[in-house]
């Protein structure tokens, strides 16, 4: 269990204040040198318990991005579909339809590769011919 101050210090520490303010911000250091504050702010995050309430903060707010994200998401998706059906040009529907399948993964261009296994003495014959064909031979 955290003190008041060190919640508050946690809390400052999880939203991305460095620790020496983040210690301001919860104790009264008027009468501090800045040297003090970073050893003592130092020494308070080294706590385990506040440590962890740390990473807990980190860990909750990083949840709520994710769902902020997951719910534009599936706005946009939503949207999309509605154009792809209703659009009044056929553009429009078809850019929509486009969109949507490139989100499903289903436009994926896929390259393939051809590998030749040469020895040394077959490259540099080939390397020879290219340099006689250049005039460098």
């Amino acid at each position: 269990m955290l003190t008041a101050k060190q919640e508050q210090f946690a809390l400052s520490i999880a939203e991305g204040t460095t620790q020496a303010d983040a210690y301001r911000q919860a104790y009264d250091t008027s009468g501090m040198k800045d040297g003090t504050v970073w050893s003592e702010a130092a020494r308070l995050m080294r706590r385990p318990h506040v440590t962890a309430r740390v990473e807990e903060l980190r860990a909750e707010a990083e949840l709520v991005r994710q769902g902020l994200l997951m719910s534009r998401e599936e706005a946009i998706l939503a949207r999309l579909e509605h154009e792809a059906l209703t659009a009044k040009t056929d553009a429009a529907r078809i850019r929509a339809l486009e969109l949507l399948g490139r989100h499903a993964g289903m436009f994926v261009e896929r390259v393939e590769v051809e590998r030749l296994e040469r020895s040394a003495a077959e490259i540099e014959a080939a390397l020879r011919v290219r340099f006689e064909r250049l005039g460098l031979a």
